[in-house]
């Protein structure tokens, strides 16, 4: 008898803590959705849609660039960005439309040929993380004049680059940032008088550890001198820090507070 008791509690306490365990799945399926999958010019890229998309609201778009071979390991670049962006903290207080472009180097692991810009070689990179945006852009409800541009590493370099192209007020190939975010990066083609001249107008905060052996910190203290007199532009070079400032960096809520608060218009 009191072995069919112990059972009956065991059976119980077990089926209490399964359902228990359903209820928490279902709750954080609820509110951290899967990223959605697609493709352009043979690129693969995803997107996050706010908790509880709904197409009546305009939403801001935050488009991420990933640091060198990520692309080719899609689980741990998902599992890294849902560290930043698929969070309660963040959805709650930002709700927006994340993309992520994933380059393919498998071919390039150097990334030569294949990055999203801010280097000697390559466009291609550039240009398909663009066209995924477009898409993005013409599929779901956005809020044109809040479409920002974020990377960290090879992905800082690409936000140099697609800053230069693509920012709202001299964009050389098209108008479409109100504001951009670069960590880690660097501009190794552009002459940086001529590059502050042109973002004079354009928020934006360069990030970069003071010990990175990596990326050269040159031009970010280039443009932190040039545009010094600009409200526009912040440099924050984080001491005791090497290459990979953002573990610490895209974690802060102020920075996603800085971006989100400029706006195209004005």
């Amino acid at each position: 008898m009191r072995r069919l008791v112990l059972l009956v509690c065991v059976l119980l306490v077990a089926g209490l803590a399964t359902a228990a365990g359903v209820r928490a799945w279902r709750q954080a399926a609820a509110q951290t959705p899967d990223w959605i999958g697609q493709d352009v010019n043979g690129m693969h890229y995803e997107v996050l849609l706010p908790d509880r998309y709904d197409a009546a609201r305009r939403y801001p778009v935050v488009l991420y660039l990933h640091q060198l071979a990520m692309g080719d390991y899609r689980e741990g670049l998902r599992k890294q960005v849902n560290g930043w962006f698929n969070t309660p903290a963040f959805r709650s207080r930002h709700p927006s439309i994340v993309v992520v472009p994933m380059l393919d180097q498998t071919k390039d692991p150097g990334a030569r040929w294949i990055n999203f810009g801010g280097k000697r070689e390559g466009h291609a990179g550039e240009d398909n993380a663009i066209a995924a945006l477009q898409q993005v852009m013409a599929r779901y409800s956005i809020d044109a004049e809040r479409i920002y541009v974020t990377g960290n590493s090879m992905g800082g370099m690409g936000t140099w680059q697609m800053l230069l192209d693509y920012n709202v007020h001299t964009g050389g190939k098209g108008h479409i940032f109100a504001a951009g975010m670069p960590l880690a990066g660097a501009q190794r083609t552009a002459d940086p008088a001529v590059a502050a001249q042109a973002l004079r107008q354009v928020p934006i905060w360069a990030i970069h550890g003071a010990k990175d052996n990596e990326v050269s910190l040159d031009w970010d203290r280039a443009m932190a001198r040039l545009m010094s007199p600009s409200p526009m532009f912040r440099y924050t070079e984080v001491p005791d820090t090497g290459h990979d400032v953002w573990d610490g960096y895209y974690s802060r809520a102020e920075v996603w507070d800085w971006l989100f608060s400029n706006s195209g218009g004005g």
